[in-house]
């Protein structure tokens, strides 16, 4: 940790005004000078400056509006410079110098599987516009935002379509993400077996593991690249990789993302960043667009075994309105799972991917032990650690494998585990469980959509319960930053 002085060049003798402390990545350089009050911190490389002080980048005119207080004295002036100017500053997400670096390389053409992971904390997780401090958070705003962004990307039909001709055209198909773009993934693998009735299979891996141990790609291989910031390390390493096998490379991003992936062959765009550190909006609005890649691709090799599937997709943003509702139910159940040390949820078919997405959520807002499961997967192990301090969720789609569903339930309460469940319309029957929400009905794939939106609010609602920000991802939090050092995303 180091430490720089403030001082004001008007200052004859040179005395500190106040004293600042940094810690972060790289260096910096900042002046005013517009015949004002001239001030300048020069950090040395081996200072390391903290993402958190709002006036890195500060209004043009901030040090006017101070010069107008001329007759205060400069310990009163400059004191509460960084504080006002912050109200006057828009908070840019900015690429570090190690990500610069990468995209440099990538302009070159050079694929480097040893590449330095770019710092991408600072625009991926940590940088938001403004942070709250009270409801509503970031978060919810998401959460209530998902309707209209599918609806505007259910209406770039076209462009995603003529990136799904190209992918129908290849032998095999790839889906490439992490942690929320990984669930994504998983669901395109399924909605395109399920679409297709089994005729048409494809991949998907996470990119950390595809780098370090690859398949043999080639020009029959398309591979889509989900990561809504465009700049997470091994999604980019992942796409390079794929280009200099000459495969078909398609970059799922949401807008303004990194220009790294601008080097794929097809780029669709989905919805703007996120703020909140606990992705929503991004991960629904890129399943909006895998549902029209998959459909299209399916029918383009004529095995789309449901013609109504667009017409279905279509209606995704009315479902989720109602799915809305639920958010009175969904606060007074948040009461009964917080004081709880353990929350388990499975599903099958769409609903295995949507368990794993909500324990993520659940993780990174809450900070508590949270797992998703298959259904059946849950029995062979984890079952053990469930008893009263636990809850467990169930996701019912209407499928046969509900029953399988129902059985584990009526298995928990002999445990006294606090037991939900989240169904259908159609699946709302022979429930053993404390709370049960009602989804709007629709076909078992789109499920991934109706499930999500309850569990969202509930991870919401668990935060406040818990008094923490949603937000932040814990990453404000003194140790966690520590460790942050450590490691890059």
């Amino acid at each position: 940790m180091g430490s720089r002085e403030l001082l004001s060049s008007t200052d004859r003798t040179q005395a500190p005004v106040s004293r600042l402390k940094f810690n972060a990545q790289q260096p910096i350089e900042m002046k005013f000078l517009h015949r004002e009050p001239l001030l300048k911190i020069f950090a040395a490389r081996c200072v390391e400056l903290n993402q958190h002080f709002s006036f890195l980048h500060i209004h043009e005119h901030a040090p006017r509006f101070h010069f107008r207080r001329a007759m205060k004295t400069r310990r009163e002036r400059f004191r509460s410079l960084p504080r006002e100017a912050s109200e006057r500053v828009l908070r840019d997400v900015s690429r570090h110098r190690s990500s610069c670096q990468n995209v440099n390389r990538s302009r070159l053409n050079c694929s480097d599987a040893h590449a330095k992971p770019s710092d991408t904390l600072c625009r991926e997780k940590r940088q938001m516009p403004e942070l709250r401090k009270a409801h509503p958070y970031h978060l919810y705003d998401a959460i209530h935002a998902q309707p209209s962004l599918i609806e505007k990307v259910l209406a770039r039909r076209a462009a995603i379509e003529r990136a799904a001709d190209a992918v129908a055209a290849k032998e095999r198909i790839t889906f490439v993400g992490i942690g929320t773009s990984f669930h994504a993934a998983q669901l395109a693998e399924f909605w395109i077996r399920d679409r297709s009735a089994g005729r048409i299979r494809i991949c998907f891996e996470q990119p950390f593991e595809l780098v370090h141990y690859p398949v043999a790609l080639g020009r029959d291989d398309a591979v889509i690249v989900i990561t809504h910031t465009g700049t997470t390390t091994w999604s980019i390493e992942a796409l390079r990789m794929a280009r200099a096998a000459g495969a078909l490379t398609v970059a799922i991003t949401g807008e303004m993302s990194g220009e790294a992936v601008r080097g794929a062959d097809f780029h669709l765009e989905t919805c703007d960043q996120e703020a909140s550190f606990a992705y929503t909006k991004s991960y629904t609005t890129a399943l909006a667009a895998i549902a029209i890649l998959i459909l299209r691709a399916a029918e383009r090799r004529k095995r789309l075994a449901e013609t109504k599937s667009f017409d279905a997709l279509a209606q995704v943003p009315n479902l989720l309105r109602q799915a809305l509702a639920l958010e009175p139910q969904v606060r007074e159940f948040a009461k009964r799972v917080v004081p709880l040390s353990r929350i388990a949820l499975f599903g099958s078919g769409a609903g295995w991917a949507t368990a794993r997405e909500a324990a993520l959520k659940i993780k990174e807002s809450c900070y508590i032990a949270a797992e998703g499961f298959e259904t059946e997967e849950i029995l062979h192990g984890p079952f053990s650690e469930i008893d009263s301090r636990a809850a467990i969720i169930g996701l019912l789609t209407g499928n046969p494998g509900d029953d399988r569903g129902r059985a584990i339930l009526r298995a928990a309460g002999e445990l006294k585990a606090l037991r939900a469940a989240v169904a259908v319309s159609s699946a709302n029957r022979d429930i053993s469980a404390e709370q049960i929400f009602v989804v709007p009905e629709c076909a078992g794939w789109l499920a991934a959509f109706v499930h999500l939106v309850p569990l969202q609010l509930l991870t919401y609602y668990m935060a406040l319960e818990r008094g923490l920000n949603p937000d932040t991802g814990r990453q404000d939090q003194p140790a966690h930053a520590a460790a942050a050092k450590h490691y890059k995303y």
